[in-house]
This record gives C-alpha cells, sequence and structure tokens, in this order.
C-alpha cells in the first residue's frame, strides 16, 4: 500500500512538473517560420517580435526570435531572447545548447554562473529546473496532499505509522517550493538580469558623458541592472564590477 502511494506521489509531481507556459498557434506564427525558412531572418524577427509585444509569453517564440536574430549577425538579441525563451522551457536542451553557443560567440569572456559548486547545483535544482508557475503548482499540489494525508491520520488511527513516513517527506518537498518561490520573489525586487543589445558600449564612472570611462562591453555581454536614473543604468558584472551605461545599449530581461 505504501509503495504504491509513493507511485502515486511520484506520479502526480512528475505530471506538475511537465506543465509548460501556454503554446502559440496561428497564422503570424506560421507566416513568421516560414519566413524564417526562406532565409529572411530581419523580417522573420519582426514577425516574431510583434507577436511578444501583442503580449504573447511563449517560450518558443522568444526561441524562434533568439534564432531569428543568431542568423542575422545580431549576438546581443539572440542572447537575450534565448534567456527569456529559457525562462518558460528551462528543460529544453535546444534552448539550452543555442544559448551557449551564442555564447561561445562573444567578445568580453564573463562568468554567468557559479561553477561545479554545490551552490550551482542547488540553485539549478531549486530555481533554474522549473519556472515559477511549475514551482507554484507543484507546492500547491504538495500542500493539498500534506493536508490530505493529515486529515488521514487524525481519521484513521491504525495507519497513522504508515502515513507519517509520507507526510514528512511532502513537507520537505512543500518546503523546498516554498523556499524556491522565495528565493525567485526576492531576486526579482533586487537587480534585473539584462544583455548588452548593441556592438559596444562605454562604461562610465558615473550616469553621465561627463564621467570617466572605466571599461567597454560589447554584444551579449550578461549584466544585472541595479539602478536606473534618467537614460543611464547602473549595471553590475560577475565579480562584483560595476559602472554606468547608456539605459539604450541594454535590455533587461
Amino acid at each position: 500500500m505504501m509503495k504504491r502511494r509513493t507511485t502515486f506521489v511520484a506520479v502526480l509531481l512528475l505530471a506538475l512538473a511537465g506543465c509548460a507556459s501556454q503554446t502559440t498557434s496561428g497564422a503570424p506564427v506560421a507566416e513568421a517560420n516560414q519566413l524564417y525558412q526562406m532565409g529572411r531572418f530581419s523580417e522573420a524577427a519582426a514577425e516574431y517580435q510583434a507577436l511578444v509585444d501583442a503580449g504573447i509569453e511563449d517560450g518558443t517564440v522568444y526561441y524562434n526570435l533568439g534564432n531569428a536574430h543568431f542568423k542575422n549577425g545580431d549576438l546581443g538579441r539572440a542572447i537575450l531572447n534565448y534567456r527569456r525563451g529559457q525562462r518558460l522551457l528551462p528543460r529544453d536542451p535546444d534552448v539550452a545548447a543555442n544559448l551557449e553557443l551564442a555564447r561561445a560567440q562573444t567578445i568580453d569572456r564573463l562568468e554567468v554562473g557559479d561553477g561545479d559548486t554545490l551552490v550551482s547545483l542547488a540553485r539549478r535544482v531549486l530555481i533554474e529546473w522549473t519556472t515559477l508557475d511549475e514551482v507554484t503548482a507543484i507546492t500547491m499540489g504538495l500542500w493539498v496532499a500534506l493536508c490530505t494525508l493529515t486529515v488521514a491520520a487524525i481519521l484513521w488511527p491504525g495507519g497513522r505509522r504508515a502515513l507519517r513516513y509520507g507526510i514528512g517527506v511532502i513537507a520537505v518537498l512543500c518546503f523546498l517550493g516554498l523556499l524556491s518561490a522565495g528565493i525567485r520573489l526576492a531576486e526579482a525586487r533586487g537587480s534585473s538580469p539584462a544583455v548588452v543589445i548593441v556592438p559596444s558600449v562605454e562604461v562610465r564612472s558615473g550616469p553621465g558623458v561627463d564621467y570617466l570611462t572605466e571599461f567597454s562591453l560589447h554584444a551579449g555581454a550578461e549584466i544585472h541592472v541595479i539602478e536606473e536614473r534618467d537614460k543611464w543604468v547602473r549595471i553590475a558584472l560577475p565579480g562584483g564590477l560595476q559602472g554606468w551605461a547608456s539605459s539604450e545599449a541594454v535590455e533587461k530581461l
């Protein structure tokens, strides 16, 4: 009996984890896809971008938009849209592969990960492997299961010992789900990830052209925006290096 319950919970979690963002179909997507297949990458990018501007949040559209920009030589916008697509399709191997291919062609060699550390592994499992919608659905499902087993343990004293194990496991998983959602919300209130979308931008010591140029960044550099002032943004690079750049040179995810 216990093995059946465990199997049922595992199947439930896999089903919830498999929830993906809404897909988009119809004439606009078909037209954009046809333009891409014809090698008209600029026009295809414009069509995909029109879908995004219309409020479509779809990982495949972002992925195709990234491909169109990549084929058109726009490395910055390619990486930007691959990363947007990866947020909605975090386990898609094609998105991950094309993102790494684009990153390999950037001029600036910036570390965008934590390496093979325990912290990096925990982050991949808790945050990068699922979307916020998925982790919310999983956590809600776990909470319902936890409440159900708790009530069952109260009403069925003879089965409390068997149910105690399931309650403990689900409680731990529910806590991890809440932790994952909390980390995402906390990060959303802090700095915003962004990508340099122009061929080159000078990063200055202050928000203005009169300030000293400290270094330059190039298309595809992945940064964080930590402050906005007029037409300038204060950015942070991996390692703690900071500076000010024109807001037109970067775009937030």
